[in-house]
């Protein structure tokens, strides 16, 4: 069990930063400085990077944190890449140092507290030790994922984690090998992997590099950089012999601010679908019935515009895998079950 003396000493942390132009400067300060409070407790300062994705405007409002929290360095970036630039840009100076073992990486909207962080740290080396490498992810779990986000949005994410982790199962069957979950056996079958409150080891943080490097490459036209960056390293490190834990964190009952656009959910949540299944290989016919089962456990489905919603999720990304595999598929137009259950 590490100590919070041993734990600031080996752990860098990362968080992206982006607000839109429109929002008043007070309430970026009053959003981003619980997020900065104490932060210097958990990590050096010079570990502790705040990555402003390509907003100017956001700057004045760090710096004027920096100077009135300390305990954080900042970068700011010329072009806008969404978080998963964000991440990889902040990873990519942790690594440079040495003495980083940890690397948690944190999202700027205030929903969590940095005090979970050394849970989060402590799983992941409890799990290093106890496996003998460092091919592990350490996931802050939210009790509820529908609570802390409401109905629709919850419904699209927990759709796509369970088709992402059942596409990574199917994989992993396929070369004789399955997941070990017993890192997460007190909590649900599929984990929480789209949470932004996440432990890497160097070696894990460096599959997150590796898999948002190459993801333009595996499904091109796709900005998986934008739009996904927290299932690739997931899928990466299960596809890699690594192993994923998770431990309860806290999750603020209402978000301060979001910047979710649920018009763009298909957009989004599609893109990390199609990336996932074009990463597993998995056969069309496969992924299609992976996408029927999942909808049929969701309870937005059983109301007609909910259900229109996820077949329009669903089929999107089925239309993006056909095309980049040269091949065709019926789209999904039903879902069938049991007549009384």
């Amino acid at each position: 069990m590490l100590t919070l003396a041993e734990m600031r000493r080996m752990t860098g942390i990362v968080m992206p930063v982006w607000y839109s132009k429109d929002t008043p400067e007070s309430q970026m300060e009053d959003v981003l400085a619980p997020c900065l409070v104490d932060v210097g407790a958990f990590a050096r300062p010079e570990c502790v990077v705040v990555v402003i994705d390509g907003a100017p405007w956001v700057v004045p409002v760090v710096q004027r944190l920096q100077k009135r929290l300390g305990g954080f360095e900042f970068i700011a970036k010329d072009r806008n890449e969404g978080k998963g630039g964000s991440i990889l840009c902040g990873i990519q100076r942790l690594l440079a140092n040495a003495s980083v073992e940890f690397i948690v990486a944190r999202d700027h909207d205030n929903d969590h507290l940095i005090n979970d962080a050394l849970s989060v740290v402590n799983l992941a080396a409890r799990m290093r030790a106890a496996l003998g490498h460092d091919r592990v992810v350490g996931i802050g779990r939210r009790v509820s994922v529908h609570r802390h986000l409401g109905f629709v949005r919850g419904e699209f994410e927990w759709l796509t984690n369970e088709v992402c982790y059942e596409a990574t199962k199917f994989a992993l069957a396929r070369e004789g090998k399955t997941v070990n979950t017993q890192f997460f056996a007190a909590y649900e079958n599929v984990p929480d992997m789209q949470t932004g409150f996440k432990c890497y080891t160097r070696a894990t943080a460096k599959l997150l590099v590796d898999a948002l490097q190459d993801a333009g490459q595996l499904t091109p036209g796709i900005d998986v950089l934008r739009n996904g960056a927290e299932v690739p390293v997931i899928v990466e490190t299960l596809l890699r012999g690594g192993v994923i834990g998770e431990i309860t964190r806290s999750a603020w009952e209402n978000q301060p601010l979001t910047t979710f656009d649920l018009a763009g959910r298909v957009h989004v949540k599609g893109t990390v679908l199609t990336w996932a299944l074009r990463r597993t290989d998995v056969p069309l016919n496969v992924a299609r019935q992976l996408l029927l089962n999942a909808i049929a456990r969701r309870v937005i489905a059983k109301e007609e515009r909910g259900f229109a919603d996820v077949l329009a999720l669903c089929n999107w990304a089925l239309e993006k895998l056909s095309a980049f595999r040269g091949q065709r598929i019926e789209p999904i137009r039903s879902v069938d079950l049991a007549e009384y259950f």
